[in-house]
């Protein structure tokens, strides 16, 4: 039972972040991220800043601007805590008195975010004022 309940809170603290990458045109790009998981959902802002500034640059262009940009965030019942009993009995006489205590079952939600972004990608010399540097991000983010 405790190995169970030990797999279960790592699947639901872990969690797991995974990305997807679809051009929509030489230089627009759609990213997907999807998090899970209390770590995973909370690191994934910063891998999906860190992957279109390294995807930016793999594909040849210096800058970027952020097109289009949704998340949605959820929960689903990953299971419930363990449920816990603690009796205790006091004789007296011939009688006993029981009282029992109840702890645990309270239900599990895991984490989960889906977030999407368009990005547009630029090169010298036609990098507009307001562009993000993809160097500058990935050089911050270290």
């Amino acid at each position: 039972m405790k190995r169970i309940m030990l797999a279960l809170a790592v699947a639901v603290l872990a969690g797991c972040v995974s990305q997807s990458e679809m051009a929509l045109s030489n230089n627009v790009y759609k990213l997907d991220i999807d998090a899970s998981g209390l770590i995973g959902t909370s690191i994934a802002k910063g891998q999906a800043q860190r992957r279109v500034a390294q995807l930016t640059l793999d594909k040849g262009f210096t800058h970027y601007l952020i097109q289009v940009a949704d998340t949605q965030n959820s929960r689903t019942y990953a299971g419930n805590m363990p449920v816990y009993a603690n009796t205790n009995v006091n004789i007296v006489g011939n009688t006993a008195y029981g009282n029992t205590t109840y702890t645990g079952g309270q239900a599990i939600y895991r984490r989960q975010s889906q977030t999407s972004i368009v990005i547009a990608m630029f090169k010298s010399p036609n990098v507009p004022g307001n562009a993000i540097d993809a160097a500058a991000v990935l050089k911050s983010s270290r």
